[in-house]
């Protein structure tokens, strides 16, 4: 039998894995709930390893990682903006925010005075965040946990999202394929930053950190946001810089797309990344059969169980029927990470979410 870290490792290289490792994800109402079931504190951050060896699952992952308690990011120390708390740190690019407390997650608002700017000479002097503005050195990582756990790195990676924030999403998408020339000079300059505060994560962490993970929600239900020719002209060179930085420190490397994201995993796998999150199986073309007979062979899976419909509607023999399916086509082969698509959802019964981790040992 491998421990789980080791069992993890093992599936995101394709070798041969004892079983497929399983994976945990969750709004935090449904941490409450699985909590109570166990009888164990309040606060997931004091016993979510406790949750893990009770439930059986490998990972503790998060939308934008496979260690969410593990996770580092720098800490900002720049200028005080208002609504701060954000986790992803858009703050720090004047893009403003509020908690949806009915859909449990963080949405954002247009940066309205840099969608306003309306030539290079005028997004080159709108003040960005500064290198300096963060503390780049995690002060006391919890090295205790890297026997089992893995602990990353990646925040404030999201190209494509800081710059439909920081435009407005119809004069950015515009912007993308009549105006050229203005759209590059703020994808730029973003890309600049990103890559000069991810060297700096890196070069003060080094050692430490053993994976890295990119949120950047191109896609939809259907397919790509923009054209396939604006994410190769704009985005593509500058996450390939960045996915060559990571392997330069040897970690492991993830991408987080929603949605249909098919007509740019190939090039995903060919600037190095390792593991293609969140697998939306309710999106076109995005079932798991499918993607593994067309990219198995080059890229590990991390989710691919639909939050949708599938577990707050379907029974726990609905659940166990498809795991089943899922460790049937996958074998002892790796290549995937089983678990929710997205966190689980507040309307999901216990029993269903408790149905997934009973095939953890089967």
């Amino acid at each position: 039998m491998f421990g789980n870290k080791e069992r993890v490792l093992k599936a995101i290289k394709r070798s041969t894995v004892d079983r497929i490792p399983f994976m945990y994800r969750a709004l935090p109402e449904v941490h409450k709930k699985i909590l109570l079931h166990y009888g164990l504190k309040k606060d997931i951050e004091d016993c979510w390893t406790d949750l893990m060896d009770l439930m059986g699952f490998d990972l503790f992952s998060g939308g934008n990682g496979i260690g969410k308690f593990t996770k580092f990011k720098p800490v900002y120390k720049g200028p005080v903006i208002t609504r701060s708390a954000d986790p992803n740190l858009f703050y720090t690019f004047g893009i403003d925010s509020f908690f949806d407390s009915r859909s449990g997650s963080r949405n954002y608002i247009v940066n309205g005075d840099f969608a306003k700017t309306d030539s290079p000479g005028r997004i080159k002097a709108y003040r960005f965040p500064e290198i300096d503005d963060f503390e780049y050195r995690w002060k006391n990582p919890p090295l205790e946990l890297k026997d089992r756990h893995f602990l990353g790195a990646g925040t404030l990676n999201s190209l494509f999202m800081i710059a439909l924030y920081l435009r407005g999403p119809q004069q950015f998408m515009i912007e993308l394929i009549t105006d050229k020339r203005l759209a590059s000079s703020y994808i730029n300059r973003i890309g600049e930053f990103i890559l000069e505060f991810t060297a700096r994560t890196f070069e003060k962490n080094k050692g430490c950190l053993e994976f890295y993970a990119l949120w950047d929600d191109l896609a939809m239900q259907q397919g790509l946001m923009i054209p396939y020719s604006a994410f190769r002209e704009f985005f593509l060179p500058w996450y390939k810089k960045i996915f060559a930085l990571a392997k330069k420190y040897d970690l492991i490397t993830y991408f987080h797309i929603c949605g249909n994201a098919n007509e740019v995993i190939s090039d995903l796998i060919d600037i190095g990344v390792d593991i293609l999150d969140p697998v939306q199986t309710s999106a076109r073309d995005m079932k798991l059969d499918l993607l593994k007979r067309k990219y198995g062979r080059d890229i590990c899976f991390h989710g691919g169980i639909d939050v949708q419909n599938l577990l707050p509607f379907g029974s726990p023999q609905d659940i166990r029927s498809y795991i089943k399916w899922v460790l049937g086509l996958f074998g002892n082969n790796g290549g995937i990470i089983i678990g929710p698509a997205h966190d689980i959802t507040a309307d999901t019964p216990v029993e269903n979410i408790l149905a997934i981790y009973d095939m953890c040992n089967q």
